[in-house]
């Protein structure tokens, strides 16, 4: 009989993993709430011996599901789950046995619970069952907050997540809400997920007759807060700090200078960026924006040309800005994937005080104000570009906006930074020091800097422009 699997923990961009073994696959685990390897491997050895005790029980089909509840709580969340999964080992917690679908349609409100229909909007199936009356979206954010907020807890003795549709009231919705963890800023994002869920419920899906709840009674929005942003010169701190890695200074220098959405950005390929005009100039192709439509503008020529100059570099064939262009903490393999941003607003900041940058507000979270994000890299494009001169409409054409009221919030900070005279960003080509490098070794040569490297010929000039990109990468 092979040996229980105890798995394994690792570190890759200042995160901490647990690799574990279950049904003869690997599994990764990212473990958000651990800081040091101590609680990275008290909570994998959690982690393996809580999936050898459900294997043991027969509970096969969910050991994934439940372990990586596990890694991904935090403390105050983690006895929960323990206890979910005691109960399961116990028998005292009993699994909603699975029911086939009605012909032609779903199970009824009085079959279906709030999680089993919650997923299946999470999941995006309700979206391609109902084309064009529900947007397929990532559903990341509304995950976390139903995982978090809704679907554990407790009402009358029974989790809201196990509540079959027709016996959720206004009173489970309004339980919801009065708990205290849920943060002041997430109260109104917790009541959205909740009441559309049942919206869907009863259209399209028709499980309901009527949604529980009235009109208005969502929380109130979120007051306006003050949003940062960065100054030129900050930007050109960061872009020569070489401490960050060189595919994510390429990426804060575009977001600045481009302004298009991390959801369009992240994902960028290299066959939607044309590049090889004579002239130098280039142009970005968006099949699909958020707002429905395309998206398509001239890129500025330093973007351009940085752009050319990192595609000799970049690691993949396929995406703009890859994982495997990111420095991991040990030798593991990764498929080639775009690279994680999640965490890209704490790494602003902490690089932005490394750097030695000292205005406060960058950093502060006030009643009034909210510290730099990865989001206010955008608020910097379209904050600077108004502030230069720079029409509505070529602004728009590149985020995305639809309408002047979305670019009014940021037109109070441009009219009055631009007594300041910040001027524009510097060149992107020649604000990151490795990429303007390119441009003085390859004219030493005689070379253009945007040939691409030929790959031909013996392993050892291949090894050798490996070896090449590797020390600019990393």
């Amino acid at each position: 009989m092979p040996r229980p699997a105890t798995g394994s923990i690792y570190q890759s961009a200042g995160k901490w993993f647990a690799a574990i073994t279950i049904q003869k696959k690997k599994h990764h685990f990212p473990l958000p709430s651990c800081s040091t390897s101590a609680q990275a491997d008290a909570r994998r050895e959690r982690i393996a011996t809580l999936a050898l005790r459900l294997r043991a029980a027969g509970h096969t089909e969910i050991i994934e599901t439940v372990c990586r509840q596990v890694a991904q709580a935090d403390e105050s969340r983690l006895p929960a789950v323990i206890q979910l999964a005691e109960g399961l080992l116990a028998g005292t917690e009993k699994r909603a046995p699975a029911r086939p679908a009605e012909p032609g349609g779903l199970r009824t409100g009085a079959q279906l619970t709030v999680r089993e229909f919650g997923e299946l909007w999470t999941s995006n199936q309700l979206a391609r069952r109902y084309r064009r009356r529900v947007k397929e979206i990532d559903h990341a954010d509304n995950i976390g907050r139903l995982e978090k907020h809704v679907y554990p807890v407790f009402f009358d003795g029974k989790r809201i997540g196990d509540t079959l549709l027709a016996d959720f009231t206004l009173d489970h919705a309004d339980h919801v809400l009065a708990q205290p963890t849920i943060p002041d800023g997430s109260l109104r994002h917790v009541g959205q997920v909740m009441h559309r869920i049942f919206k869907l419920a009863v259209y399209p899906a028709r499980l309901l007759e009527r949604s529980p709840f009235p009109p208005a009674w969502l929380p109130e929005a979120n007051p306006e807060r003050a949003r940062s942003y960065l100054f030129p010169i900050e930007d050109s701190v960061l872009m020569g700090h070489a401490p960050i890695p060189l595919v994510k200074r390429i990426y804060i220098g575009i977001s600045n200078r481009e302004g298009p959405r991390r959801g369009n950005l992240i994902v960028l390929e290299w066959p939607d960026l044309v590049l090889d005009f004579e002239d130098g100039a280039g142009y970005i192709l968006l099949d699909r924006t958020k707002s429905g439509r395309d998206g398509k503008w001239q890129l500025d020529p330093g973007t351009a040309e940085a752009l050319r100059r990192w595609r000799l570099l970049c690691p993949s064939e396929r995406w703009v800005f890859p994982a495997v262009a990111v420095p991991a903490a040990r030798r593991i393999s990764r498929t080639d994937r775009p690279m994680y941003v999640q965490q890209l607003g704490s790494e602003l900041r902490a690089w932005l005080q490394e750097c030695g940058v000292k205005r406060q507000k960058l950093f502060e979270t006030t009643k009034h104000r909210i510290r730099l994000r990865a989001h206010d890299l955008r608020a910097t494009f379209v904050t600077l570009a108004l502030a230069n001169g720079r029409p509505e409409a070529w602004v728009m054409q590149r985020t995305g906006h639809t309408t002047s009221a979305m670019l009014n919030r940021y037109r109070r900070d441009a009219e009055s930074i631009m007594e300041l005279n910040l001027g524009w960003f510097t060149p992107l080509h020649e604000a990151i020091p490795e990429l303007a490098a390119m441009a003085s070794d390859s004219s030493q040569n005689g070379e253009s800097p945007v040939e691409k490297p030929v790959t031909s010929g013996t392993d050892d000039s291949i090894r050798c422009e490996d070896s090449e990109k590797d020390r600019v990468l990393h």
